[in-house]
């Protein structure tokens, strides 16, 4: 079974460098063939500039966990997407370009409006997202 293509919003980086259960389930879920991790290099500096100033002592575990994430590059289409600002438009479609499945994200102010939508990729929460994952599942 292909493994499920999931792109990281630079939140989720930040995020996933402190800690918690939601991410190390993606990030066991990836170790075990389950997720393909994907995002940014604009996602991935954006997350390691804001631990810098908010966090410095998760810098390391940020680049633990960057070990198991493809970086891809940033696509030339930056289409408009209703609503988004150009900035989050770039990740976005550097998640559709890479083929992603799923584009994970806490920004709900931003990208709120869109996770009611079907797109590919969808855009849900870490959280929405595992728990439709466990839904297909069972």
């Amino acid at each position: 079974m292909e493994p499920l293509a999931v792109f990281l919003d630079a939140n989720v980086l930040f995020s996933a460098a402190l800690g918690g259960e939601a991410f190390e389930l993606i990030w066991a879920l990836s170790e075990k063939g389950v997720l393909r991790l994907i995002t940014s290099p604009q996602a991935y500096l954006e997350a390691e500039r804001n631990l810098a100033l908010k966090r410095p002592e998760a810098l390391p575990r940020l680049a633990e966990r960057m070990r198991r994430v493809r970086v891809v590059p940033e696509p030339r289409d930056l289409a408009p997407i209703s609503g988004l600002p150009s900035a989050d438009v770039r990740l976005y479609r550097a998640a559709e370009a890479a083929g992603s499945t799923v584009f994970l994200t806490g920004d709900r102010r931003h990208f709120g409006p869109l996770m009611a939508k079907d797109l590919a990729p969808r855009v849900r929460t870490p959280r929405d997202f595992l728990l439709e994952l466990v839904g297909e599942k069972a």
